[in-house]
């Protein structure tokens, strides 16, 4: 018979060294996504800098950020319901493949009149970065033990932040001295490379069980049946809602921390991106190898998604009111660590609360929230620096006690409900013989 003692004290979680020498599939498929990161926040870096230097506007750059985000958005309504039905193996090979022949479609951009070209290609590849995301997240749980779930989250999370970091100043350096195009190139090879190391490996999953009633049922119904099972289960709801609540203005704060790349006193748009971004990258590295060694009482994890939201907010008033130079890195690393926290203990919290027949609808759904904020508060802020008085600093400082005013009132609506829940869940299983 299980106890309450039972529920609470959690089993060893392997190490990220055990993890990798001990699940070779899980390995193949980190290594996958470490090169196609990596290759990523090359092209990013690049992505910026041309849009500036081709139209010369912080509006620009605060379009193709919208633009991202929004062709990220819209597509989860479905790339969920992808997941669930298709190999999620295949899925991620021909998302890189496909990634790699539209990054290569970069290099034709010459000129101004070509701009629409870098925002629709930019477009096309978060797209299928939105298909690639449900599929990745969800095979994790398939692929990994109990007491590896933890920790391959917090690597994966970890190695997202390290692709950040390192793409973002190496691509800062390579665009600085060998131009956007080898940047595009780099990645276009890495995401090759990503899809070969996933056609390598076996992901089990549950096969699709068609329905009854034709195309609409197991297309359009199963996306709408997946709505219904998550607004059904209040307990992984509100976890999702933790994970969207960042973005409602972490969105516009990454936006401006681009702008103040230009102000840090590099003497070079890309450089100061790299710093800053690589900062970012650092942040959201250590972040969640913090969590894995600190936080491992499951119970306090409500409480800390909110609070963590707020800490980032924190974070960024500092930098609004210091003065801009390259030392704000190390304020933009604190900050970005507490949301990477914030983002893996809600991604672990939803893969154990759901089953495998709609955890892919269910992460298609939690990315839908957190990109569709995040692209209304990139709008929202880009929007209001190119149309009001209100200055890049006025704009952080803004921005940023919104965002630990949020956390704070998160905690204050969903903790009372979360603790109820957990008591009732540790009830149930002590009472079952």
């Amino acid at each position: 018979m299980e106890t309450q003692q039972d529920v609470v004290k959690l089993r060893r979680e392997v190490g990220f060294f055990e993890l990798l020498k001990r699940n070779p599939t899980f390995r193949r498929l980190w290594l996958g996504l470490a090169i196609s990161l990596l290759g990523e926040w090359f092209s990013t870096v690049a992505l910026f800098v041309l849009i500036f230097t081709l139209t010369g506007s912080e509006l620009g750059i605060g379009l193709l950020f919208v633009i991202r985000m929004f062709s990220m958005a819209f597509p989860q309504i479905f790339t969920g319901m992808l997941a669930d039905r298709f190999s999620r193996k295949r899925i991620m090979v021909w998302a890189n493949i496909l990634s790699s022949i539209a990054v290569l479609s970069l290099l034709t951009v010459n000129d101004e009149s070509e701009v629409w070209l870098i925002y629709f290609i930019s477009a096309l590849l978060m797209a299928l970065h939105a298909v690639f995301i449900p599929a990745e997240s969800a095979s994790i749980p398939n692929i990994t033990k109990e007491n590896e779930l933890l920790t391959a989250n917090a690597l994966n999370s970890a190695t997202w932040s390290a692709a950040l970091c390192l793409g973002a100043s190496l691509g800062g350096f390579v665009v600085s001295v060998y131009g956007v195009e080898m940047a595009f190139i780099i990645n276009a090879l890495c995401f090759l490379a990503g899809a070969f190391m996933y056609s390598t490996i076996t992901i089990p999953q549950e096969p699709f069980q068609p329905k009854p009633g034709g195309f609409w049922a197991n297309t359009g119904g199963n996306i709408v049946e997946g709505f219904q099972i998550i607004l059904s289960k209040p307990h992984v709801s509100r976890i999702v809602t933790a994970k969207a609540l960042w973005a409602v203005f972490g969105g516009g704060l990454v936006y401006m921390l681009v702008l103040i790349g230009d102000e840090i006193g590099v003497g070079d748009l890309a450089a100061g991106i790299g710093i800053l971004f690589a900062a970012r990258g650092l942040g959201t590295g250590l972040g969640p190898i913090f969590a894995r060694y600190v936080f491992k009482n499951r119970n306090i994890w409500p409480f800390l998604l909110g609070s963590l939201v707020s800490m980032c907010g924190v974070a960024y008033v500092v930098i609004g009111f210091l003065e801009w130079t390259p030392w704000i890195a190390v304020i933009v690393v604190l900050g970005h660590a507490s949301s990477a926290i914030n983002w893996v203990l809600s991604t672990v919290l939803l893969q154990e609360r759901s089953d495998d027949e709609w955890r892919g609808r269910l992460f298609s759904t939690d990315f839908l929230l957190m990109t569709t904020f995040n692209g209304l508060s990139t709008l929202g802020a880009s929007l209001m620096l190119e149309y009001t008085e209100i200055s890049l600093r006025e704009g952080i400082q803004l921005f940023a006690f919104l965002q630990v005013l949020s956390g704070i009132v998160w905690v204050v609506l969903m903790l009372p409900k979360e603790r109820r829940y957990l008591k009732e869940t540790q009830e149930s299983i002590g009472s079952n013989p």
